[in-house]
């Protein structure tokens, strides 16, 4: 199985260091990342989605350093990120499938899974909706969902239960849970104590990462 590694990350937004030094090996499981507000949660997930980069430091994918192990990592990797703008115009299944095209997904298997994760968070009736019709919930929902697509190796989630009622979050930690099974997981939470027991939790703090 794959493995995430991080060698003393950083990360500075003119002179404000937000992260400094993170080294932390990820294995396939759950790590849930803790942490007062403003701590540098989002912005290492950011990193380790390759969503930025790092001011200094090294990150492995399978024991491959990016930038070269870039495309390999994202071909496998599912992240949700807490803010997106999403395609207004489309449905919710128009862009699950775009999302899985650009992927490199099969349609039809894409398709019948993004169908099956929609059934079990209760976002399936709505699939066909254009996505401007949606509520904040709802974009949420659609947002985990196509993180889900391939069954990604890596999956790196933040706040994927904001504003979600709390049957449909317990769906939603299930499925995490369930894929945390193959695949490394990493994510925040505002509701940590849901999935503590089931994982490792790191806490953020000074711009570093420790365990809590």
């Amino acid at each position: 199985m794959a493995a995430l590694e991080l060698e003393g990350i950083a990360k500075r937004y003119r002179r404000k260091a937000v992260l400094e030094g993170v080294t932390h090996a990820f294995a396939p499981g759950l790590t849930l990342l803790a942490g007062p507000s403003g701590a540098g949660k989002t912005t290492l997930l950011r990193i380790i989605a390759t969503a930025e980069g790092p001011s200094a430091g090294r990150m492995r994918w399978d024991g491959t350093p990016l930038p070269r192990a870039r495309r390999a990592l994202r071909r496998t990797l599912g992240y949700a990120p807490q803010a997106v703008d999403l395609p207004e115009d489309l449905t919710a299944r128009e862009f699950a499938m775009h999302v899985a095209a650009l992927k490199g997904l099969a349609l039809g298997a894409a398709d019948r899974q993004f169908a099956a994760i929609t059934d079990a968070i209760g976002l399936h009736p709505d699939i066909n909706n254009r996505i401007a019709t949606f509520s904040g919930g709802m974009r949420r929902r659609l947002i985990f969902a196509q993180a889900l697509l391939g069954k990604p190796e890596l999956l790196a989630l933040d706040e994927p239960t904001s504003e979600l009622d709390p049957e449909t979050a317990r769906c939603v930690n299930a499925l995490i849970l369930e894929r945390a099974r193959d695949a490394i997981v990493i994510m925040t939470s505002h509701a940590i104590e849901a999935l503590a027991q089931h994982g490792k939790v790191l806490r953020v703090e000074g711009g570093a990462v420790v365990p809590a």
